[in-house]
């Protein structure tokens, strides 16, 4: 509970420290935040009513980042008046597609390093690992906006089945596993090749050294078959950081997600971020910002806690500490 805690402390410290500075960076070339929030160029009535809405906007940075932040965990997110819709109710709309690009991204990127990374160690040097490195290191090296032109001429425009830009909306896997399927596809492979090649040149390094302990040499020699001692044995000791780099990419895939959103849809949160930068609509941009640090902090605090659960050895460190 000690380590709970301390963990659960650190995660407040960091999400006050990364929030204010996301409120800080919308502020930077606004030279009125009111005009801005309102709208553009706005009448004096409309600027009252901002006002009005918003009082805190004409004080200093920490007393707007106290009423905001307060307003937050009120579950007062602010209100666009570019979109004529409060925040809320837009994340509510858009979150869900980008959580599941976001979600099968992670399992494509999964499905290619697992079996890559394990087979790749188990078969070191030789000619699968060869190829294998090649075609991974290709992978890394292509950004996802790349990876999503590639997909979109090669597959989306020759095939009816999958949408191209704007030709997809939301479908909820529970309401039509097949529309689901064909919306996210994509989008989702765009995305998880490039992090699958990551992924499995981590695991192939852990598990490469995993495979020569002694733990391993016993499991042989009780006769253990070959698979068992890779996917039960070695495969939970090498996994530790392969759970540390999905929690870290989690950035990386939102990011990821925004690009896209662009060629494929379904629009999500990615498609509202681009038009509230160039609107510079500020409240949008702040419960966005925060709602990104939020996951990826959380996401990193579940994996430490996991840690104990994954590696009896770290759960028997903690309690001795």
């Amino acid at each position: 509970m000690r380590y709970v805690a301390q963990r659960l402390a650190q995660f407040v410290v960091v999400f006050v420290v990364v929030t204010f500075i996301v409120l800080a960076s919308t502020r930077i070339g606004s030279t009125d935040p009111v005009q801005d929030l309102a709208g553009g160029q706005v009448d004096e009535a409309r600027r009252a009513q901002v006002l009005e809405d918003y009082p805190y906007l004409d004080k200093p940075l920490p007393i707007q980042y106290g009423y905001w932040i307060t307003d937050l965990v009120k579950g007062d997110w602010g209100y666009s008046y570019y979109q004529s819709q409060s925040v809320m109710d837009m994340f509510k709309q858009r979150a869900p597609a980008t959580f599941f690009i976001v979600f099968w991204s992670i399992v494509m990127g999964l499905l290619i390093a697992l079996p890559v990374g394990v087979y790749s160690a188990y078969r070191r040097d030789r000619l699968f690992d060869r190829a294998s490195s090649v075609t991974t290191f290709g992978f890394i090296s292509m950004p996802s906006l790349v990876v999503s032109v590639a997909l979109l001429y090669l597959v989306a425009a020759r095939y009816d089945m999958f949408p191209t830009v704007g030709g997809s909306d939301y479908v909820a896997p529970w309401d039509n596993p097949y529309e689901h399927f064909k919306n996210f596809f994509l989008p989702s492979l765009a995305i998880g090749i490039g992090i699958g090649g990551v992924w499995s040149r981590l695991l192939r390094a852990d598990m490469a050294l995993t495979l020569q302990s002694d733990f391993v040499t016993l499991a042989k020699a009780k006769g253990l078959s070959p698979g068992r001692i890779l996917w039960i044995h070695a495969l939970r000791a090498s996994i530790l950081s392969l759970i540390t780099s999905v929690a870290l990419q989690l950035g990386s895939l939102i990011s990821g997600a925004i690009i896209a959103e662009q060629f494929f849809g379904p629009r999500g949160l990615g498609d509202r971020l681009v038009f509230a930068i160039q609107q510079n609509d500020l409240l949008t941009l702040q419960a966005i910002g925060v709602v990104i640090v939020a996951v990826v902090v959380v996401a990193n605090l579940a994996v430490d806690l996991m840690y104990a659960v994954v590696d009896p050895r770290i759960r028997a460190a903690r309690a001795l500490s």
